[in-house]
């Protein structure tokens, strides 16, 4: 029987609750390498100035996911999405509003 998406999800939060997975995401390889080469690998990188919180949010991921690597932050004015390798090895594409493990295709 296949697992689902939703079971996965599940049993990845079991293990690592407080990372709070809401999906799972099929990333292109070559989007993640490009991302790795010419992404910003901080909010200095990303932006001239930013508010107070961006800054307390990329802390909180900091100190969440203690990541091994930052492949790339994206962002606008808005908001911005990190995609990092978190300590335990897996890479994990962090939005506003989601927290993705990434499958690589």
């Amino acid at each position: 029987m296949k697992t689902t998406q939703a079971e996965k999800v599940k049993q990845y939060n079991k293990l690592y609750p407080d990372y709070n997975i809401t999906g799972i995401k099929k990333v292109n390889k070559d989007h993640l390498n490009s991302l790795d080469i010419n992404g910003a690998k901080s909010l200095d990188d990303l932006y001239n100035s930013y508010s107070n919180a961006k800054y307390i949010s990329y802390k909180e991921i900091i100190d969440t996911y203690k990541p091994e690597k930052i492949i790339g932050l994206e962002g606008n004015s808005m908001a911005y999405s990190i995609t990092l390798i978190a300590e335990n090895g897996d890479i994990l594409w962090i939005t506003r509003c989601n927290n993705y493990l990434v499958e690589k295709v």
